[in-house]
């Protein structure tokens, strides 16, 4: 009787050291973006637009980025490092240039990665271009930094928004691009007919002379509608000999 009750514990404990064995994983990465759609909202043709997206790695392997695939030659989308360590994280800029692209614009970039349950990732922006924001209307569309430089940094450029409608209006900085400029907005509320200045001021220069456009994304609300705004900046960089 003794030896049929060992029996029968020898054999529940190796099913369960078989078990767990057999549920158990091997370490592997995990992709997060929490961010994995941006709106623009309404912003002038022309003009190049960036929304940083961060990305996380919440497995317990480095998370390695193989490719990252714009969908099409208007966006570039270059990522600061491909290999991100377990618990930590990298960012991805979104760069779009409207071009000659008139009204409703959606866009989508790929992410392929070592995440096994999930290697292929989609990011995606949307976009009103080349039209009138209904709300405000910022006079100029575009921000133009003139030539980059270093004697150009700490130097604040504007533009001035408009409330174009019979009801006041509510402002909130979205999103600007903060690696490059800081944002200042003079009023978060405007009574129709009032206008108040936006100013971005140039903090440090690109490296890259292809990322030298900087855009701020408002929401402009009336009552319980919220449409988005963005005010691209433009520069040019100085050539060194």
């Amino acid at each position: 009787m003794k030896f049929s009750k060992l029996l029968i514990y020898i054999t529940m404990g190796t099913m369960l050291v078989c078990g767990s064995a057999l549920f158990a994983q091997d370490p592997a990465a995990k992709l997060v973006m929490p961010d994995s759609i941006f709106d623009f909202g309404f912003f002038a043709t022309d003009a190049r637009v960036v929304h940083t997206y961060p990305i996380y790695n919440h497995g317990d392997d480095t998370l390695r980025i193989i490719k990252v695939h714009p969908g099409c030659g208007c966006t570039v989308a270059p990522l600061h490092k491909y290999d991100i360590p377990p618990g930590d994280s990298t960012t991805l800029d979104m760069y779009f240039d409207s071009k000659r692209l008139m009204g409703l614009v959606k866009k989508k970039v790929t992410i392929l990665s070592n995440d096994p349950v999930t290697p292929y990732k989609e990011i995606a922006f949307i976009a009103i271009t080349g039209k009138v924001h209904p709300y405000v209307r910022p006079k100029p569309d575009v921000i133009n930094f003139g030539r980059l430089s270093m004697d150009k940094l700490d130097k604040s450029f504007s533009t001035t928004l408009t409330n174009v409608t019979d009801a006041a209006v509510e402002l909130e900085l979205i999103d600007f691009s903060q690696d490059y400029i800081r944002v200042d907005l003079e009023s978060d509320s405007l009574q129709p007919g009032e206008s108040t200045e936006l100013k971005m001021t140039l903090l440090r220069i690109p490296n890259d002379a292809n990322l030298y456009n900087f855009s701020a994304t408002l929401g402009v609300k009336i009552e319980d509608v919220n449409i988005h705004l963005t005010v691209p900046a433009v520069g040019r960089l100085n050539r060194v000999d």
